[in-house]
């Protein structure tokens, strides 16, 4: 079973694990756009929710694809029940702690297909063509076509493997009808679908700095479709790190096209961290930042926060909270729009969208606000 806020790589690792293991595969959470093109393209069922199968039988044994860390696991399993991780990612705040031994395979490669792909080779054993297809999209998909900075050759040659075996001749195109589908449903979701969406919490206890940071990433062919929402993602962005307590919450939109991304900030101790990690362009007022050809949150945005904290960093003194400073009951709630074709979740009654807040920028101080508004000098924080 993958993690929450379920991707391709994770649905498409737990249907090769589960093929070459014996298991049956699962989904922690509801396929994306991308994922369901996949799946239709090569004909394979979509794996039933994993709090279905665990209710079926409580006590089935479960191995961690595409995660291992508390805070990204469906919280229907149990971690008496993990019997195994295969995973790609680094080992951080909150990995699965085990009282007994378990199966561990984690590589640093671009995609856990990519192992699930190398581990069938290793067996000798020959992947279906459309388990096989599964693996090559989601390899295609972390890796951004093998042009992102996580890509290794053992990528490189499991995409030229598993396309023999699927029979893929244009990989180029398969990589663009895929990249388009997940494009095409960013274009319907709500605000809060796309701040919360592919969104994961990473916690930090440095000498500076201690508590949670949310780092969102909406991936798209096209960024000004989703830049031009600003206004809208912002005050979403403020009532997701008060209604989840983090301590700073980023999203970054990548355009998967040009390898390019940008930044939003939405308040003033986001635009200090970021400053102080990436020091890229700002502009809107302070709200975007330009981060050139970083596009990894695997490997260019945690890292770089990760050795800033370390570092020593911690929140300039005398920091305005912007609209952070909202009282979390003034956020209204989150409810399904009765007018939204698509059923998206839309929020209802925040004090966040009101006439005076929305005229305020996202790191300005407002009412309430007991801290005393300062420039500082070496970071600017008034935006």
């Amino acid at each position: 079973c993958g993690h929450l806020v379920t991707d391709l790589d994770s649905i498409a690792g737990a249907i090769g694990a589960a093929a070459l293991y014996g298991g049956v595969p699962a989904s922690a959470s509801k396929v994306n756009s991308e994922t369901q093109f996949a799946l239709d393209y090569w004909g394979v069922e979509t794996p039933k929710p994993i709090e279905e199968l665990l209710k079926a039988d409580p006590n089935a044994k479960v191995c961690l694809v595409d995660h291992q860390q508390t805070s990204q696991m469906n919280p229907a399993i149990q971690v008496d029940n993990v019997v195994g991780v295969i995973d790609h990612h680094a080992l951080q705040s909150k990995t699965i702690v085990t009282d007994k031994p378990i199966y561990i395979d984690i590589r640093p490669w671009g995609s856990m297909s990519t192992i699930i792909g190398h581990t069938f080779l290793t067996h000798n054993r020959r992947p279906s063509k459309s388990v096989a297809g599964m693996l090559l999209c989601a390899i295609l998909s972390d890796t951004l076509n093998l042009l992102g900075p996580t890509t290794t050759e053992w990528d490189r040659l499991m995409v030229a493997v598993l396309s023999e075996i699927s029979g893929v001749d244009d990989i180029q195109l398969l990589a663009s009808q895929q990249f388009k589908a997940k494009s095409k449903e960013l274009a319907t979701m709500s605000a809060p679908a796309l701040v919360n969406g592919d969104q994961k919490t990473f916690s930090f206890d440095g000498a500076g700095f201690h508590g949670d940071i949310g780092f969102a990433v909406v991936e798209t062919t096209d960024d000004d479709a989703i830049l031009n929402r600003i206004d809208e993602l912002l005050p979403e962005m403020v009532a997701c790190k008060k209604e989840k307590d983090l301590s700073c919450i980023f999203l970054a939109v990548v355009n998967i096209v040009k390898l390019h991304s940008h930044l939003l900030l939405c308040g003033p101790t986001e635009h200090a961290l970021a400053s102080k990690s990436f020091g890229g362009d700002v502009t809107m007022d302070g709200a975007l930042m330009d981060l050139g050809g970083r596009v990894s949150r695997k490997k260019d945005y945690i890292p770089v926060i990760t050795q800033v904290i370390k570092d020593g960093w911690k929140k300039p003194m005398n920091l305005g909270r912007g609209l952070s400073m909202v009282d979390v009951t003034q956020l209204g709630k989150l409810e399904v729009d009765p007018n939204d074709p698509h059923a998206n979740v839309k929020r209802i009654g925040s004090v966040l969208d009101s006439p005076e807040m929305k005229g305020k920028k996202s790191c300005d101080p407002i009412a309430g606000d007991v801290e005393e508004e300062k420039k500082i000098e070496d970071e600017p924080i008034t935006i």
